[in-house]
């Protein structure tokens, strides 16, 4: 059995990769100079509540910024939104043309 593989990502742009061993830095992805016209992935990785976050999330960010898109981001090839994410996530997401991906987890 493989170990658990935490990803977390910063306000201020650093990432760390977390595992039982200790933290890795990874590169992250720059920060987007703005929203116009940038299509938003919404990611729901099936805890209690968070598509409930990700709508009102969604719903606020379009009203703030006429001309974004959001849109639910299934978390990888022949899953449904809320399965755990897989590794072919980065691909689907660079070929629906998403700019940015919001995660929640709820609570």
């Amino acid at each position: 059995m493989s170990e658990p593989h935490y990803e977390v990502v910063s306000p201020i742009g650093e990432a760390e990769t977390t595992t039982r061993q200790g933290k890795e830095k990874i590169p992250s992805a720059p920060p987007l100079a703005d929203l116009k016209r940038k299509k938003i992935g919404l990611l729901w990785t099936v805890f209690t509540n968070g598509d409930i976050l990700l709508e009102a999330l969604a719903d606020w960010i379009t009203k703030r910024h006429p001309g974004i898109t959001c849109v639910k981001l299934m978390p990888g090839r022949n899953l449904n939104w809320g399965d755990y994410p897989d590794l072919s996530l980065p691909e689907l997401a660079r070929e629906m043309g998403i700019d940015a991906v919001i995660v929640t987890a709820g609570g």
